[in-house]
């Protein structure tokens, strides 16, 4: 039985209604998977951008107690870090990389170390004009707090360069590779 003309019209009509609709939508679900790895990749930048202004913030800090001996109080206001910390952490969970959230970790935990040591240090030199063993105490407090210091400006600058490689496609990144320049003693996973 041959098709009537009137019935090839209909099919072919058919046929081509169905392509096109399923061109317009696969066009329409590959571009949302698109915009949305976009938004994602944004956002991820946009976190990185205001890590990086928190971790320069703390590393100024760290910079202007070894110059000046000022408080960390008095150059870096540590409750406003405290504020926004929660956020940033949250926002780095979820868009961050493993090896940038790792190597925030230890950044925050090079700085806790740091501002204890700056703690103990302030301790020990506020008795030291009565005590020598206060002194004595304080400057090797000092010593250890620089290398403190050292680490974390160490650490610090793998996180930029991991962010970078990030931002430049240069990944995957390799967050052993980052973990070894530190001095042990000093930085405890």
């Amino acid at each position: 039985m041959a098709l009537e003309p009137w019935e090839a019209t209909l099919i072919a009509a058919s046929v081509g209604a169905v392509a096109s609709t399923s061109a317009v939508l696969l066009t329409h679900l590959l571009t949302r998977a698109r915009d949305r790895r976009h938004k994602r990749w944004d956002r991820r930048m946009d976190t990185y951008v205001e890590l990086l202004k928190s971790r320069r913030a703390m590393g100024s800090a760290r910079r202007d107690f070894l110059a000046k001996r000022t408080t960390p109080s008095q150059v870096f206001d540590a409750g406003e870090e405290l504020k926004d910390l929660g956020p940033l952490r949250a926002q780095l969970s979820m868009f961050g990389s493993t090896a940038v959230q790792a190597l925030d970790d230890l950044a925050l935990v090079g700085f806790t170390q740091w501002m204890k040591a700056v703690s103990e240090w302030r301790d020990f030199d506020s008795m030291a004009r009565a005590d020598p063993e206060s002194a004595r105490r304080a400057e090797e407090k000092l010593e250890q707090i620089k290398t403190l210091s050292e680490n974390a400006d160490l650490i610090e600058k793998r996180m930029t360069e991991a962010i970078l490689a990030e931002a430049d496609f240069k990944v995957p990144f390799e967050l052993e590779r980052w973990r070894r320049p530190f001095r042990r003693d000093a930085v405890k996973r």
